[in-house]
């Protein structure tokens, strides 16, 4: 573990980083881009005696190495940290990967493999998958996610995934993405296994009167008639809609 001269860690407390994405937006303050790094403004880190939140700035990777090589000032980013890109656009966003082969659907309990529309919901597909536009680009996919309150916290256009700026947090480790609606409650965990697979890992979601519940394997669907669907290790394969509701 690295420290400053002051004795500083450069591991910054989980809770001083949500105060850093909130204020962000979720993503890099000059671009938006939602694959982030924690950046110390002012102080510079080296001269930080407190991780403060108000000093730090979220960067996606390639504007943090203008900076590092200072190609870019850190005047840039203070320009940038007092109106982010994503609280301008409302959004923070990147792009998933589905090369080569038509990417499959883990909805919790349910594994959807080759279907055009792996879920759809009063005659709208909630999940959607064409073939690539020219031989050799990658599979388009696009969904919706909402929170329990049916609030709509991240879409998904032809494999650009926007989280957006009002929820309560949005995280992005690796390959996982967790939206938060308040302390400690978690309204989707979604991963992706690039090329062929998104993961709901966990998701409570409330779409037209319909709650979607996601735990592990387990998926439950709860119909605005009070009827209860359980589902546990299914498969749905070629077909043209995987699920309908």
């Amino acid at each position: 573990m690295t420290y400053n001269a002051y004795g500083l860690s450069r591991d910054i407390p989980a809770d001083v980083k949500r105060l850093v994405r909130q204020r962000c937006g979720f993503g890099c303050v000059i671009c938006g881009l939602g694959i982030v790094q924690y950046e110390h403004v002012d102080p510079e880190f080296k001269d930080a005696k407190i991780h403060d939140p108000e000093a730090i700035a979220l960067l996606c990777p390639q504007c943090h190495a203008k900076i590092t090589t200072r190609m870019w000032s850190k005047a840039r980013v203070k320009l940038a940290m007092r109106s982010p890109k994503c609280r301008q656009v409302g959004y923070a966003r990147e792009f998933f990967d589905f090369v080569e082969v038509h990417p499959a659907l883990r909805f919790g309990g349910v594994l959807l493999t080759n279907c055009p529309t792996p879920i759809q919901v009063s005659g709208h597909p909630l999940f959607r998958i064409r073939p690539p536009e020219t031989e050799g680009e990658p599979f388009l996919f696009s969904g919706l996610f909402t929170d329990s309150n049916g609030e709509v916290s991240l879409v998904i256009e032809d494999n650009e995934w926007k989280a957006f700026s009002n929820s309560w947090d949005v995280e992005v480790k690796g390959q996982t993405i967790t939206i938060r609606e308040a302390h400690k409650v978690v309204h989707l965990v979604l991963r992706v296994d690039p090329p062929k697979t998104v993961i709901v890992e966990k998701l409570n979601m409330s779409l037209g009167g319909i709650r979607f519940e996601a735990n592990g394997d387990f998926l439950k669907v709860t119909q605005p008639n009070g009827s209860i669907s359980e589902l546990t290790s299914c498969i749905f394969d070629n077909c043209l809609v995987g699920m309908a509701f």
